[in-house]
């Protein structure tokens, strides 16, 4: 006979387990604007990524478990990171396959997808001016190639901000300096407030290099 306590520990267990259950959606839903994405040539967007978390009630869920299912059936795991993120998305072929996205979760949880548009531009110290410019530049491109029609009311990128990076200086052609403007503890880099800048150089890396939506 098992003990009583050992019985009513169970109980409770079971009880506070919740039960899980697979939620499908579609993916094209789930990953919004991924395929307007992936149709622009890999050549045009060589700076460029996207990113994708789901939350449910914003908390991060590093233990998600995702599967793509395809409509003949085949199944892809798309494992997530340490922050909740996909580290592996669907391909255009794949999209256009109309797949669902199914989820291990428990039953009756709500969740949201997070998208990030980011740059692949590696933390660092020293960064050359030209090639920051060229990124807003190729960023507001794809973002107006894959919005087609809604390109007026997608967002702008006007520059590049340094995250936890404390501050920083702009070297122009001729030699001249000048510090980096920061906004809300965050410096950041303008092309259009910068013409002519060759080098930016921070004082510390950043956790990451971002878009600058700002208008200033």
């Amino acid at each position: 006979m098992r003990p009583l306590a050992l019985i009513l520990a169970a109980a409770v267990l079971a009880a506070a387990s919740p039960a899980f259950a697979e939620k499908s959606v579609e993916a094209t839903k789930a990953l919004p604007f991924l395929d307007k994405f992936l149709k622009v040539p890999p050549a045009e967007r060589t700076r460029l990524k996207l990113t994708y978390a789901v939350r449910h009630e914003g908390q991060k869920l590093p233990t998600l478990k995702a599967t793509l299912v395809e409509r003949n059936g085949a199944r892809t795991p798309l494992p997530v990171d340490a922050e909740g993120y996909f580290e592996r998305l669907p391909t255009l072929a794949q999209l256009e396959g109309d797949p669902a996205l199914v989820f291990d979760v428990p039953v009756g949880w709500k969740m949201s997808t997070m998208m990030q548009f980011g740059t692949t531009l590696k933390p660092g110290q020293d960064y050359d001016a030209r090639e920051l410019s060229a990124t807003v530049t190729e960023a507001n491109t794809v973002i107006g190639k894959a919005a087609g029609v809604m390109a007026i009311m997608a967002p702008k990128m006007t520059g590049i901000a340094f995250p936890k990076a404390e501050g920083g200086m702009v070297t122009f052609a001729g030699g001249r300096t000048a510090p980096l403007p920061i906004a809300e503890g965050v410096p950041y880099f303008r092309p259009a407030d910068h013409k002519g800048a060759v080098r930016v150089k921070l004082t510390k890396s950043p956790v990451k290099v971002a878009f600058y939506d700002g208008k200033k």
